[in-house]
């Protein structure tokens, strides 16, 4: 994301007009990136203005630069539908999770073919093909439909692709997706950072006195001094929830066929219900800070990248 449609993201997004000018903008931004750029050049460019050096694609050891590697260099089939935010329920039926899925009110291809009468008071509506593009309604009759529809239109443009290069993201089926609203407050999200199928670390997603907080806690429950860069580290302690060993180990079987993916979920009073897999969280672009700390190599050392099953050529290239 440029500079440009991130302020515009930043300032505007709040309201419906916002909104909408932020998704066509950013849709432009996509389809000049889609023809300027291969993957290659793409994803050096944007790591060199992200962190201000050139990428190690030799031989990466940071956790970013061992994200960018595997999105030039590997493939797994179960990514795509695993990312897909309707796909990904029917996968994780077949593992016998039903019990963790929140309930799906529809799955629509366009926002025209919503019927809002028959929809309940509070819901969420999302994409299923995208990253950040929600309407969380709690209060539909304050709604002005008409204008959420052209916004979530509008969100059917746009290609995760086409920014970072996540490939699992290139060809999958534009969606809108409305599901139940978990109704808890305060809902917590519950991100496990997977390395090579096991839990290392949280982020940890939280509200607290009217502001939002990224924090990162590792596996033991202990907060570490880190955060992304351009969101807020709190100095509060977030509890451990009740049942975080059980969250735990789901992180650790849904992330077993991954070298890396993030698992989240909530756990609202006496339930875990799966949010979503995430394989490249931000794009494997966001800068940890403090940066003088090096967090960013520490998370690398805990990433062991497969072999490569895709790109060999470029690979070669760079031996």
């Amino acid at each position: 994301m440029s500079y440009l449609t991130h302020l515009i993201k930043e300032k505007a997004i709040k309201s419906a007009f916002g909104n909408l000018l932020y998704s066509n903008v950013r849709a432009i931004f996509e389809k000049i990136a889609l023809i300027r750029f291969t993957d290659e050049a793409r994803i050096i460019t944007l790591y060199k203005k992200r962190f201000g050096r050139e990428i190690n694609l030799k031989k990466p050891k940071t956790y970013t630069e061992k994200l960018q590697w595997l999105k030039l260099f590997y493939r797994n089939d179960k990514m795509p539908v695993c990312t897909d935010k309707y796909d990904v329920h029917a996968y994780l039926m077949k593992l016998g999770h039903e019990n963790l899925l929140n309930e799906v009110l529809g799955v629509f291809k366009s926002a025209d073919e919503i019927d809002f009468e028959s929809l309940p008071n509070r819901f969420v509506a999302k994409t299923t093909h995208g990253c950040g593009q929600n309407l969380i309604c709690k209060d539909k009759t304050d709604l002005d439909w008409n204008k959420w529809k052209k916004i979530m239109n509008s969100w059917l443009k746009l290609n995760v692709f086409a920014s970072g290069r996540e490939w699992n993201y290139k060809d999958m089926q534009p969606r809108i997706i409305i599901e139940k609203l978990i109704d808890h407050q305060p809902l917590i999200d519950y991100k496990f950072m997977c390395f090579n199928g096991e839990p290392k670390f949280l982020q940890i997603n939280n509200d607290y006195e009217g502001v939002h907080y990224v924090d990162f806690y590792d596996i033991g429950w202990n907060k570490v001094d880190f955060t992304y860069e351009r969101f807020t580290k709190s100095k509060h302690i977030v509890a451990c929830p009740p049942q975080f060993n059980e969250m735990k180990e789901l992180a650790r079987e849904l992330s077993a066929p991954f070298p890396y993916v993030r698992v989240d979920f909530y756990n609202p009073p006496n339930q875990i219900i799966f949010g979503e897999l995430t394989f490249f969280p931000g794009s494997g672009l966001l800068p940890l800070v403090p940066v003088a700390n090096n967090y960013d190599e520490l998370l690398g050392s805990h990433l062991d990248l497969p072999n490569p099953n895709y790109n060999l050529d470029l690979l070669n290239r760079l031996s």
